[in-house]
């Protein structure tokens, strides 16, 4: 039985007996030191004991220990073997709950002994109330194993409780704190459960492939945690839910906000006291969204909107917040708390996001949004949702700004006599092939290609709209050359290339892959050439222009690669070394709040309600007027750079580059803009 399953069935047993009792003062003994024997000879005898009760084998284990027991009676370590002797007669504990097996009565009694006892060590007496508990939860005894913690310290393990039985005894600790009136230590306690399955999770994690599309799946046994810590904030009092705000954890903190909004959205509001609690959801909403709440987010923002003032304006934010998108639709949401200015105390705060969940029901959403206030929508993240929008959004005439990578509109909708107020604003690969060959034609004056691709959909498509265009604007493609990203030879891939000497080399793959890849180019003497230089006229080698895609911002490149790439360029929709003042003030921000790098749904969802807070806020744009200012084809300024919406609906920006420079990645001064349209005159902008 999987540690959820055993948890979820303690939980629904306690539904049916409740159990109560006074509550205990709170003390922490995880920093207490460990107890340990003044004889070296007898510590070594008890440390091979150990070992065997933590690789599992527990008749020696508790053999072992009784010998050291009865030989070293007046030793330190002598009642610690004696729990221990108890830990090894319960054996495995996934077995154990697995069978619902009994607990024996040797174990029921020398645990309850050690737990009665007032002379034994607090270590020790604390781990035998855990230990029993265990015992007596596993023989599906759930009332007396509560009643067991009755007493227990608060939420804190006893040093004394092997790291590997940890998962089970939290879970426990943390109901039976819940059970017995005490919600605050009982989110505590959930709290740091939680934070040893992410530090778990984080030690264990492998990075996916970012050519494979695959699902950020929060753990069970971690969705589970910050439920029943929510379960048990339902009970907090006012000073609780303000003490838990300024705790370490990022889930007793989000706890302890969201439970605190409750408490007062609820109260009569002024002026004042609504900018107090947007200030107060700008405060807890790094937290909920760190843990996975999106869905307590929206809740709460939700509440604010139905207490906004008249000055109020909102914004509603259509994402996944449930289902296997959940995770992107969290990155976006934190994009778009930054673009809000939530953590700016001294911001305007008339903006207010509304949250809804996208999951499922997209149209319904947005009918919820609409009917709360909201001028504008932000998402949904799915091309099908956002065409799902298209009538909808006509019909109510507020204008729905989709994060998608393909367009939303389509021809049908280029000829309806009132174009539908959707628009996207997202990356665009292809136009990353496409401004990446405008570039190597005309800033690096390049006429021979070769395209190299891995010979999958994604590399498919960015080599063929590479070629296109490279031809349409003059140059020659003189290699086109698949491979199979399976393999780990790529000698006939190289050889390929070198036999058709091209100026520049186009090679849509991740960074990690290109090092694998570029390495034995190399081996054919094929080697990268900055921007700024041409190659020497007798050279052995092949100096070439390396071109790539926004998936080479990987440190694995410049790691493995930067030599034979050196000079190499990318199109990239964002990075932190570009220059401009709200890319770096974004960077700043956002790194500062949630201690991680902003990828590309944070980055476009802060630009989309950047350029509509500015739209709304600074230049007084009307609700009814919001289409109008939104089609008006004038540049705005975000993170990702410039851009503007064309009649489609579609973005158009000056997409901007990064050059492989000295191991880093440096700013190379050209822009060109994205989507391409048939006049060329003014796509590209140089320095």
């Amino acid at each position: 039985m999987e540690v959820t399953r055993w948890i979820g069935w303690v939980v629904c047993a306690l539904v049916v007996t409740g159990c109560t009792t006074p509550q205990p003062s709170t003390a922490d003994r995880e920093d207490a030191p460990p107890i340990r024997s003044a004889s070296p000879e007898v510590q070594a005898e008890f440390d091979a004991a150990l070992e065997d009760l933590e690789a599992g084998r527990y008749t020696e284990a508790e053999e072992a220990f009784r010998v050291l027991q009865s030989s070293h009676q007046g030793d330190e370590v002598a009642t610690l073997a004696e729990l221990y002797i108890g830990r090894a007669q319960l054996g495995d504990l996934e077995a154990l709950f697995e069978e619902s097996r009994e607990l024996s009565g040797d174990a029921e009694g020398l645990l309850g002994g050690l737990v009665s006892s007032r002379r034994v060590d607090d270590r020790i007496r604390f781990g035998a109330a855990v230990y029993l508990a265990v015992g007596r939860a596993g023989a599906g005894n759930v009332e007396r194993a509560l009643a067991t913690l009755g007493e227990y310290p608060g939420p804190s393990l006893s040093p004394v409780v092997l790291e590997k039985d940890r998962q089970w005894v939290w879970p426990l600790v943390a109901e039976g704190l819940m059970e017995n009136g005490r919600p605050a230590d009982a989110v505590r306690a959930w709290a740091k459960y939680y934070d040893e399955l992410v530090a778990t999770a984080e030690a264990e994690e492998e990075l996916p492939d970012a050519l494979e599309t695959t699902a950020e799946e929060v753990p069970a046994q971690e969705r589970f945690a910050v439920a029943r810590a929510f379960t048990a904030g339902d009970d907090l009092s006012l000073d609780q839910a303000r003490q838990l705000m300024t705790e370490e954890f990022s889930l007793s903190r989000a706890v302890g906000g969201w439970s605190l909004l409750r408490h007062l959205v609820g109260e009569p509001q002024d002026d004042e006291s609504r900018e107090v609690l947007q200030e107060l959801f700008n405060e807890v909403a790094p937290d909920l969204l760190a843990v996975d709440a999106t869905s307590r987010a929206a809740e709460l923002s939700t509440a604010l909107a139905s207490v906004a003032g008249p000055e109020r304006i909102l914004i509603g934010a259509l994402l996944p917040l449930t289902g296997s998108d959940r995770s992107v639709g969290r990155r976006a949401l934190a994009g778009m708390l930054v673009a809000q200015r939530s953590f700016h105390v001294a911001g305007d705060p008339r903006i207010t996001l509304v949250i809804e969940d996208s999951h499922g029901d997209a149209a319904g959403g947005y009918e919820r949004l609409v009917e709360l206030g909201v001028l504008a929508v932000v998402g949904p993240l799915q091309t099908g949702q956002a065409r799902e929008l298209i009538e909808p959004a006509r019909q109510r005439g507020v204008p729905v700004i989709a994060m998608t990578a393909e367009a939303v509109r389509g021809a049908d909708e280029e000829e309806a006599e009132v174009p539908s107020p959707v628009y996207r604003n997202f990356l665009n690969a292809v136009a990353e092939a496409q401004a990446a060959a405008t570039l190597a034609f005309h800033a690096l004056e390049d006429r021979r290609a070769a395209v190299v691709f891995p010979d999958m959909g994604y590399g498919q498509t960015m080599a063929y709209a590479f070629a296109e265009e490279f031809r349409r604007q003059g140059g020659e493609v003189v290699a086109e050359v698949p491979y199979d990203r399976s393999s780990s030879d790529f000698s006939d891939v190289a050889r390929q290339v070198a036999r058709s000497r091209p100026d520049v080399i186009f090679l849509p793959d991740t960074g990690s892959k290109v090092a694998e890849v570029t390495a034995f180019f190399a081996q054919e003497n094929i080697w990268g050439l900055a921007p700024d230089r041409r190659p020497p006229s007798r050279s052995q080698r092949i100096h070439v222009h390396y071109l790539g895609t926004s998936l080479w911002q990987d440190p694995m490149l410049l790691h493995q690669a930067s030599s034979y790439v050196n000079g190499a360029l990318i199109p990239a929709w964002y990075s932190p070394v570009f220059g401009e003042s709200e890319t770096r003030q974004f960077a700043g921000i956002y790194e500062a709040i949630y201690d991680r790098r902003a990828d590309h749904f944070e980055i476009f969802a802060h630009d989309t309600i950047l350029h509509l807070r500015s739209l709304l806020l600074e230049r007084g744009v009307s609700g009814s007027g919001l289409v109008e200012a939104l089609e008006a084809e004038e540049w705005t300024h975000g993170a990702a750079g410039r851009f503007r919406y064309r009649a489609d609906g579609e973005p158009q920006r000056y997409l901007r580059f990064l050059r492989v420079q000295g191991g880093e990645w440096a700013v190379y001064d050209h822009r060109v803009r994205t989507p391409l349209d048939v006049d060329e005159a003014g796509a590209l902008e140089g320095p």
